[in-house]
């Protein structure tokens, strides 16, 4: 499962930010939270959620000796984690990295979008020949 965005249905309310950090550190401060809303203020104004794709190839974990299914259960990483990120998908915040962890299987921040931007993607399981 990950999050798809539709940027284009993006109002910029911004509650998908404060709900992620409300449930994952019990205040709302939009800087601790995994998803952000950039605006884009050159081009044609429209806003846009920020948040991890979820990518099959994740570049984040890159030499390192991890187990990547233990990992992507983890709210904070490293930085240096974030530097690596080819979307730019990992906020930081005091010297740690956001991480979308899909809110162990129930994203808040997809249950308050009434735009529709977040939805829910379930992954396609591969047939075995």
């Amino acid at each position: 499962m990950k999050i798809k965005v539709f940027k284009e249905l993006c109002s910029g309310c911004r509650i998908c930010e404060m709900v992620c950090s409300l449930f994952h550190t019990g205040a709302i401060n939009p800087e601790r939270s995994a998803i952000r809303i950039r605006k884009n203020d050159l081009g044609n104004g429209l806003r846009e959620p920020i948040v991890c794709r979820g990518c099959g190839k994740m570049a984040c974990l890159e030499g390192e000796r991890t187990e990547e299914s233990q990992e992507v259960k983890k709210f904070t990483w490293d930085r240096k984690r974030a530097e690596k990120c080819t979307f730019g998908a990992l906020p930081v915040f005091q010297g740690e990295a956001y991480h979308c962890d899909l809110c162990g299987g129930n994203p808040r921040c997809v249950k308050v979008c009434t735009p529709g931007a977040l939805r829910i993607q379930h992954s396609k399981k591969r047939a075995v020949a």
